[in-house]
Formats: structure tokens, sequence, C-alpha cells
């Protein structure tokens, strides 16, 4: 019985610590592309 709650809490972990690795690259490449954006030179309209 020991052996199968290991499994359990072995397999939740994992499960958790991927979904927190996805959930910390989906906020860094969030933040990167916002970076990006806000660093690039503005556009000024043309004056006539």
């Amino acid at each position: 019985m020991n052996d199968t709650l290991d499994r359990w809490v072995q397999g939740i972990t994992l499960a958790a610590l991927l979904a927190l690795a996805a959930a910390l690259l989906g906020v860094g490449a969030v933040l990167y592309a916002s970076d990006s954006q806000a660093s690039a030179p503005a556009s000024t309209p043309s004056e006539p």
C-alpha cells in the first residue's frame, strides 16, 4: 500500500513541477515580449 501511495505522490509532484515550469516559461515569454515592444522605437507621424 505504501508503494502505491509513494507512486501517487511522485506522480502528483512531477505534474506540479512540470506545470510550474510551464507557467514560469509562459510568464517569462510574456514579460520578454512586452519588454521588447516597450523598447521598440515609437513611430512618429509625419507632419504635412
